[in-house]
């Protein structure tokens, strides 16, 4: 007699894929989970890196850096204003390398003409001739650290715009200092701003440019253009103030309204955060927005200050929230849902709000 041989049924292999496929749905979301949380374990250490890098520099100079060290002749002064040396120009990430075990970026850095800056650099790989490369060799488009970037944030090392010209340029970079509850824009008449965040005010027109000139804004951060502040200058408490956050960059509805809007413009949120460059939109956050705003529409867009709000946001794309360094140099996770009022006192060095911060 002939033995047969039995295999599987129809039935007993769909069954088997089913097993399969149930599996590999519990399995996904925990292998992400896990991916998730080594993203934000490590997005937290380049916080706790920048923040230890800010207390080095405090101990060093008794204060912490510039947001941004940059005089535009008129209104914000600068340390050296009325000297040669007033163009001398720095943003705050580019202070901090030197305690970042990138001290050569420090030393090749141009700090009297900012468009040497923009020359393709031979320690970097360039010609020394090129100016503003795309192919990362300049000081200003090479991403020197890691520590600068949040390995969540999505989209490329460098500028992005709808515009092919110019991108890939400028070094992004993820993390900003604290300016309080408004850090861009810098100065404006109509609306908040880093010289004064809650409006206009009586602050138009600014004082005329001097050295002791950048004093006069009120800004309330730990970090602001052309002043430096010190531990001392925190009446709020070192562990209830914001120092740096962490920025979002996926937006694709911001990303959209671009071309819309008229006249149109070029921008997305790929080109803001030009780590280098120093301005406001590229170096400050402020409290005064929700965590992880976004605009809900082009007609937002269009609206100057939820424009300006969205610019400001904190966020992240941790699920729930973005991390911060606080004053004292501890790292915390904030929550999307945390009160308004408590966010926004959290930003501020001296408003003698009484604040209890989330567990």
């Amino acid at each position: 007699m002939r033995r047969r041989h039995q295999g599987f049924t129809l039935v007993e292999l769909l069954v088997v894929i089913a097993i399969i496929g149930v599996m590999v749905g519990l399995l996904l979301p925990a292998v992400q989970a896990a991916r998730e949380a080594a993203r934000r374990m490590s997005c937290s250490n380049n916080l706790k890196q920048l923040a230890l890098a800010s207390h080095n520099f405090h101990d060093t100079f008794k204060k912490f850096p510039y947001g941004m060290l940059r005089s535009d002749n008129n209104g914000w002064g600068h340390p050296e204003f009325g000297t040669p040396n007033q163009s001398r120009r720095y943003a705050l990430m580019h202070q901090l390398m030197m305690y970042c075990e990138q001290g050569a970026f420090w030393e090749n850095w141009d700090q009297m003409n900012f468009n040497n800056n923009r020359l393709s650099h031979p320690r970097y790989g360039g010609d020394g001739t090129t100016v503003d490369p795309t192919n990362g060799t300049s000081a200003v488009g090479q991403i020197l650290s890691e520590t600068l970037r949040c390995p969540s944030n999505p989209g490329p090392l460098w500028n992005i715009s709808h515009s092919p010209t110019g991108n890939g340029v400028y070094a992004r970079g993820d993390y900003f200092g604290c300016a309080g509850q408004r850090g861009y824009p810098g100065y404006v008449d109509s609306r908040p701003s880093l010289w004064n965040p809650f409006g206009p005010g009586t602050d138009f027109p600014r004082i005329p440019g001097s050295k002791g000139s950048a004093a006069s804004a009120r800004a309330n951060g730990m970090f602001s253009r052309c002043i430096q502040f010190a531990m001392r200058d925190c009446l709020d408490g070192t562990s209830n103030t914001i120092l740096l956050g962490e920025r979002n960059y996926f937006d694709p509805l911001f990303d959209q309204c671009g071309p819309r809007r008229s006249p149109p413009t070029t921008t997305m949120m790929g080109n803001w955060g030009w780590v280098w460059f120093g301005a406001e939109g590229n170096v400050f956050l402020g409290t005064g927005v929700p965590i992880n705003f976004r605009i809900r529409s082009c007609d937002d867009f269009n609206d100057p200050l939820r424009y300006d709000d969205r610019i400001n946001a904190f966020g992240s794309q941790h699920p729930g929230g973005c991390g911060v360094a606080m004053t004292d140099g501890s790292v915390r996770f904030l929550s999307e849902s945390i009160s308004a009022i408590t966010f926004n006192a959290m930003g501020t060095r001296a408003g003698s709000e009484a604040v209890t911060l989330p567990d």
